[in-house]
């Protein structure tokens, strides 16, 4: 069958729910967000996301489940996991074959999406959040015209282009510490541009669903996470990438199945 060629490696997520036993030599992740965990993955870095790791964006701890949600702004962000000891994040290489990830992410052009989901098929895609442009592409962008996917776009084009400058970029990180400003951000974007597009719509979605989901960046996507704004996010089950990973074609891509005697991290 024919191959599809994405330009970014796959990174893998294994949710650690009550230890991080087996994970303790793993580097601890500290730094501005999960998606830039993942950004570190992509790059081949094998880290721990615990509790504590997040140190500005306020979305993600409570989405993954590294913190207990203590306000409104917290026990809105739906879906989100339960508590979990911590987040195993890697390229998709760097998994056993014995100790696959949970969800596998996959980044690309719409174009490269498209035909991965095709490779999959409907059945494989959530229905849950259909049309919830905040949580998934699916049923938003098959409309012939949507001003929230326009307002996507142009949002996350602006956010790319406002990155290159380190004042901007350190404004933005010291105004997100503050929960009244993340909260009153999140009001804004709820439903109207896509939102925690690598936390919840790449990684919680896709878990708890036990189904594929394909988003939109979001600006922290964009900013943190160093994602191009024309390029779109999912996430899927290690099941299902299992099954159509003889046709995909990345960088640094390995057998999932390697014979016996071979070390799948040599």
């Amino acid at each position: 069958m024919e191959k599809i060629t994405l330009e970014l490696p796959l990174v893998g997520i294994k949710v650690l729910n009550d230890s991080v036993v087996g994970f303790e030599n793993v580097d601890v992740y500290h730094g501005v967000s999960y998606c830039d965990a993942v950004r570190l993955a992509m790059f081949g870095e094998e880290l721990l996301v615990k509790p504590g790791s997040i140190e500005v964006c306020k979305w993600a701890p409570a989405v993954l489940g590294l913190k207990i949600p203590e306000n409104s702004f917290e026990r809105g962000m739906l879906p989100r996991l339960d508590s979990v000891a911590g987040l195993y994040v890697a390229p998709l290489s760097r998994f056993l074959e014995d100790a696959p990830p949970d969800v596998v992410i996959v980044r690309g052009r719409p174009t490269q999406m498209k035909r991965v989901m095709e490779a999959l098929g409907e059945g494989a895609l959530q229905r849950t959040y259909y049309g919830e442009i905040g949580k998934t592409a699916l049923g938003v962008v098959d409309r012939r015209f949507s001003l929230k996917v326009m307002l996507s776009y142009v949002s996350n084009r602006m956010m790319a282009l406002l990155r290159r400058w380190k004042r901007f970029d350190d404004l933005i990180r010291t105004a997100m510490r503050t929960q009244v400003l993340t909260g009153a951000l999140e009001r804004v974007l709820k439903n109207t541009v896509a939102d925690m597009s690598i936390c919840r719509n790449s990684t919680v979605i896709p878990f708890e669903e036990g189904a594929g989901n394909v988003s939109f960046f979001c600006v922290g996507g964009i900013s943190w996470g160093g994602n191009l704004p024309a390029n779109m996010t999912s996430g899927f089950p290690y099941d299902l990438i299992e099954d159509i990973h003889d046709r995909l074609e990345y960088p640094g891509k390995r057998d999932l199945h390697p014979c016996p005697g071979m070390n799948p991290k040599a």
